[in-house]
């Protein structure tokens, strides 16, 4: 009897061991699903084309895959064989093969993302099948990740990688493996928009609401998938202004009535009718009732919300009471006596503030208060190292020093950066003039009508007549220092040809302008208006009969095809002929 027991016991051992283990499994299983990278697409190996009003596909030497006889094609993942092909009403899926693929499914498409920032508006992992009107998902291999049994399946806005699924009549978000973020529990749920550079949209949470007989109630998950806030709330707003990867600040509203939480912690109760954040100087303007004031980012209230009026005036806090009496407050809420400055601006310079007197008349002075620059001038506005965007009092733009000294003479009309450079664009509005700066303020580049385009490593100009290179700091580039490429543009005695990186002639300077070829071998050569193409090796493929209007950027062309831009992030190539 007792060895029976002990038996018992010991199967018994085995048995939630045995449980314990395949629990385990699951939940690593589970939580590995759960993570996912949204693919980067590293090659493109197919592109669609447009003929005679129907579509197919192209590789990238300009050969058909894909015959154009079809309504409509996508390429969700443009480094896959998978082609989504409409014609009159039907799907049909074809490979680079011209095989047929998922017939066993009523239907298969892309799924179209919702606000992310890339080239290709579709989820690249994963496709949505149909089964019995019922949806799923496989990915490009044709492999099932769910079976089908959501009565919707679309993108999450602002979250690539994660889909937004309906079952019995509720929604909730699945990865694209399959697990489960948030349960079918709700009647909506939207992302909250946080972004930054590194992650993206990765550190976003998910607003959900349900629907009551009172309307709309909202809560909040974060990012890590924790209930944060119960569905009680009226709205959610997550403040976007506030970088913050760990806490969210949530702006909540209840029965008419704002606050604000940080995460779960309520900093500012609702008590206010509004609340707006002040990201310059990390602040809150609160509103109750007819009442304004002041509070930090923790809610600590640093001017009293006593006054008609608050204005930010940089650093400076306006308040204006009922009666007509108006008291400064710096932005740590103290009371300043003596105000000299109608507006005092911070710069992205810790040494220079900008300030504003009570005529609109700007000046300079540093972090102890001391006068740089007086206030003579009717614009300013820091430009880098002890240098200055300054108009005059005619309204002309120039470039000053830090000791008022003109660098750049006071005759623009637009003055600024190259976006991510110290290169300076001046233009001269009634001649179409536009001056280029290097970041010595000394003059680099002229020409009229020209569109100036920022790369990660460097800028290039285009001109009617011209094109240019510079890096960062407005040193001249020759463009085989920016491109690696087979041919490369050369302009000689007004007419243009190309070259190959050792700089022998390939094609001949008899063009009006010529493009560097591109990736795929292809480059475009321009006569009377016109262009057309040839391949690395120089040799002609399509004479000048294009008519492409591309003044912004050079015209790309693969094989005989030429790029069509027409929204939403996607494009087509054709050979059709615009008179």
């Amino acid at each position: 009897m007792e060895n029976s027991r002990k038996n018992i016991v010991i199967i018994g051992i085995i048995i939630v061991v045995i449980l314990s283990i395949v629990l385990g499994i699951y939940l690593y299983k589970d939580y590995q699903n759960k993570k996912y990278e949204v693919e980067e697409i590293v090659s493109y190996l197919y592109y669609p084309i447009y003929e005679n009003g129907k579509m197919g596909v192209i590789d990238t030497k300009g050969n058909i895959v894909i015959e154009p006889e079809y309504d409509n094609v996508n390429i969700p993942n443009p480094g896959k064989t998978v082609f989504i092909c409409l014609k009159s009403d039907k799907t049909i899926v074809k490979n680079d093969k011209k095989e047929t693929l998922f017939q066993n499914y009523e239907e298969v498409v892309g799924i179209p993302t919702k606000g992310t920032l890339n080239s290709i508006p579709y989820e690249k992992s994963v496709l949505r099948y149909k089964e019995n009107d019922k949806y799923g998902l496989i990915n490009y291999e044709g492999k099932v990740i769910t079976k089908p049994i959501y009565e919707e399946i679309e993108s999450l806005e602002n979250k690539e990688g994660e889909l937004l699924v309906k079952k019995d009549g509720k929604y909730g978000v699945i990865s694209q493996k399959g697990a489960c973020i948030i349960k079918n529990e709700y009647d909506g749920i939207i992302a909250d928009g946080y972004y930054d550079e590194q992650h993206k949209y990765a550190l976003s949470g998910y607003i959900v609401l349900l629907k009551t007989e009172e309307g709309y109630r909202y809560g909040y998950i974060n990012y890590k998938r924790k209930k944060v806030l119960d569905v009680n709330y009226n709205d959610i707003y997550r403040e976007l202004g506030i970088e913050d990867h760990e806490n969210a600040y949530l702006e909540i509203t209840r029965n008419g009535q704002v606050g604000l939480v940080k995460n779960r912690e309520i900093i500012i109760k609702t008590v206010y009718q509004s609340i707006e954040y002040d990201r310059n100087n990390s602040i809150f303007v609160l509103q109750r009732g007819s009442k304004k004031g002041i509070s930090d980012t923790t809610g600590k209230i640093i001017v009293p919300v006593e006054y008609d009026q608050i204005n930010i005036k940089g650093i400076r806090i306006q308040a204006v009471g009922n009666d007509g009496i108006t008291t400064y407050f710096d932005i740590s809420g103290n009371k300043l006596d003596q105000i000299n400055y109608q507006t005092v601006r911070k710069t992205a310079n810790e040494n220079y503030f900008i300030t504003i007197n009570s005529d609109e008349k700007y000046g300079i002075v540093d972090n102890t208060g001391k006068v740089i620059l007086d206030n003579n001038y009717r614009y300013l506005e820091y430009l880098y190292e002890d240098y200055f965007i300054a108009s005059n009092e005619q309204g002309y733009l120039g470039v000053i020093n830090n000791l008022g000294e003109t660098k750049v003479d006071f005759k623009y009309e637009v003055l600024q950066k190259v976006d991510n450079s110290s290169v300076i664009e001046a233009k001269i509005l009634k001649d179409s003039t536009t001056d280029v700066y290097s970041s010595k303020l000394e003059k680099v580049y002229s020409n009229k009508n020209i569109f100036i385009a920022s790369f990660k490593n460097y800028i290039k100009i285009y001109a009617p007549d011209d094109i240019a290179y510079f890096d960062k700091k407005g040193n001249a580039l020759e463009n085989t220092q920016v491109q690696d490429v087979a041919l490369y543009s050369k302009k000689q005695n007004g007419k243009w040809g190309l070259v190959d990186k050792q700089g022998n002639t390939i094609v001949d300077c008899i063009y009006d302008r010529t493009t560097s070829s591109n990736e795929h071998g292809f480059a475009g050569i321009k006569k009377d208006g016109k262009w057309g193409v040839v391949n690395e090796k120089g040799n002609i493929i399509v004479e000048p009969k294009y008519k492409i209007e591309s003044e912004n950027s050079d015209p790309e062309f693969i094989g005989s095809y030429y790029k069509v831009y027409y929204g939403y992030g996607e494009s087509y190539y054709t050979k059709q002929i615009v008179d």
